[in-house]
């Protein structure tokens, strides 16, 4: 009986442990814009939505790098929406990060960025987020790279849309992400971006907290094992 009892501990401890390693959580990322084709001195907004959120928590922050063409676009503003808080953003390199008062499971966007396109702008033009970090303030999951392409009327010539790189400062090597919806909104999934050559950095945590978990779980195992041989040989003893 004692033996039962031991073994079934075991297996409890066990399925705690498999339980957290596969707790991760997803959401959609959107870059939505109301059209598609503006004209010069026009401004351009961008609502930035979060959707489908996958989590027992749900999420509190957000973080990622802005991308544009800064000679063909200026940008006016950024305005969180809701409780989300307005994006602490560092111009020099396109970083921002906020938070909301509460966790949230709501398809809802998260912030606006204002646009004004300038006179001597191209015609094609890209906005992009990359290294986009969402957090449930336990865990952190990455979409690599969403974007979205507008037409600027009589504006300079230049390549296609998703063939020129929307910040020059940028790695040329990233693979854009083509998985656009109906709407013409790019979304970003947690669980299906990743850079060229690089796995998925969840893909790794995971990896690691699996093999971790099966160490875990065998130092466990044998302990208990050489601990009812040892209960097992007092009680002939006795």
């Amino acid at each position: 009986m004692k033996k039962i009892v031991k073994l079934s501990l075991i297996l409890l401890s066990a399925m705690c442990i498999m339980g957290n390693v596969y707790g991760a959580f997803s959401s959609n990322v959107d870059i939505i814009i109301p059209k598609t084709e503006y004209s010069k001195n026009d401004q351009v907004t961008v609502d930035i939505k979060l959707s489908n959120v996958q989590s027992d928590r749900g999420i509190i922050a957000l973080g990622g790098t802005l991308e544009y063409d800064k000679q063909s676009l200026t940008l006016v503003k950024m305005e969180g929406k809701g409780e989300w808080t307005k994006p602490s953003y560092n111009e020099s390199n396109g970083k921002f990060v906020m938070d909301r008062g509460s966790v949230t499971k709501s398809d809802e966007t998260a912030f606006s960025i204002t646009f004004k396109v300038k006179e001597a702008s191209k015609r094609n033009l890209t906005i992009a987020l990359k290294d986009i970090s969402i957090s449930d303030g336990n865990e952190t999951n990455r979409i690599n790279l969403i974007e979205k392409s507008i037409t600027i009327k009589e504006g300079a010539t230049n390549t296609k849309p998703g063939t020129d790189n929307p910040n020059p400062d940028s790695d040329p090597d990233k693979v854009p992400d083509t998985n656009k919806n109906p709407n013409n909104n790019v979304t970003g999934n947690t669980s299906t971006t990743y850079d060229k050559g690089t796995l998925p950095k969840t893909g790794e945590n995971s990896m690691i907290s699996i093999i971790t978990a099966v160490i875990v779980i065998a130092i466990v195992v044998l302990y208990s094992i050489i601990k009812i041989k040892a209960i097992n040989k007092k009680e002939r003893e006795l």
